[in-house]
């Protein structure tokens, strides 16, 4: 399809750096400092997986553009615009080199040390390390405070790797190869069952203020992430950031009648998206490793059929 090559091509992909990073920067810096909510490091990353990394210069060089546009036009202005470019390309690529090596060590036979490491290397180690050199930044030029810097960033860019990476690793999978991330039409009756039950309990979840009521969306996801293929469940997250995220800014639904700021309210439903993820990714890599031993288990039976001599 020319229009998956085209998303997934360096112009697409700093076109949609720039949308995610120019969202993050006017609607997410409720202090005034670094953007509370960063989703654009995990979309080049997950662009990235899908790349040889020698290919890898025209989307990083392009997405620097695009991030080095969002702070200077809509974020902290250009005086900060290249050396926060530069952190936030860095913090890709090395989410995408790490996810890589990681692969390459424990996938598929060791799904649990694979995820572990997911959380630890990628989740927590890569924020951190850009997290100090991006508050280093602002206080240097801007002489804004480290420590409230440093832990927005590494909450907002911890949490958008944890929830949104493993999701468009799956999208640029599809798109990387001319195909659309959507179901094929042969699942049209399955994904519609699947996810109009999920919106229609999400909507109502967030139309209540009930925060018990929150589990019930975890619930289903976790659920799906046992039973349905990938190109099903990749939507439920999607979704759940869509309807619950803009209900959410909108003032409706249990964590907008917390009794916190919107920065500290928008953090807490990215942390519930995060924590949703993170409670169904063991169960789906768990689940595409038994796909893929069974694929495995079925060509080998195959290579032995067609051995069998005709008697």
């Amino acid at each position: 399809m020319r229009i998956a090559r085209l998303l997934a091509s360096p112009a697409g992909v700093s076109s949609t750096y720039l949308a995610l990073a120019a969202s993050s920067v006017t609607f997410a810096r409720f202090t005034g400092g670094v953007a509370m909510v960063w989703i654009a490091s995990a979309m080049l990353a997950g662009r990235l997986l899908h790349l040889p990394e020698h290919r890898w210069g025209p989307w990083l060089v392009s997405s620097a553009v695009a991030s080095a546009l969002a702070t200077g036009l809509w974020g902290y202005g250009w005086a900060a615009a290249l050396p926060l470019a530069v952190i936030n390309i860095s913090e890709a690529a090395s989410a995408a080199i790490i996810w890589r090596r990681i692969a390459k060590a424990f996938w598929p036979h060791e799904t649990l040390e694979w995820v572990a490491s997911f959380y630890i290397g990628i989740v927590l180690t890569v924020p951190l390390l850009s997290g100090a050199a991006g508050a280093f930044t602002a206080w240097v030029i801007y002489g804004q405070p480290v420590v409230e810097n440093f832990t927005r960033w590494i909450i907002g860019h911890s949490l958008g790797l944890l929830a949104c990476l493993p999701v468009f690793h799956f999208i640029y999978s599809r798109l990387g190869r001319g195909r659309s991330f959507l179901p094929p039409r042969e699942m049209f009756p399955q994904t519609t069952l699947v996810v109009g039950a999920f919106v229609l309990i999400t909507v109502a979840v967030f139309s209540l203020d009930m925060r018990p009521l929150l589990v019930f969306p975890l619930i289903y996801v976790v659920v799906c992430a046992a039973t349905q293929p990938s190109a099903i469940l990749a939507l439920l997250p999607v979704l759940l950031m869509l309807i619950g995220g803009s209900m959410t800014f909108s003032g409706g639904g249990p964590i907008a009648a917390m009794d916190w700021s919107m920065g500290d309210r928008l953090q807490f439903f990215q942390l519930y998206v995060a924590v949703t993820v993170l409670t169904a990714l063991p169960l789906q890599c768990e689940r595409a490793k038994r796909v893929l031993e069974m694929r495995k288990m079925r060509e080998r039976i195959a290579e032995l059929e067609s051995r069998r001599p005709v008697t």
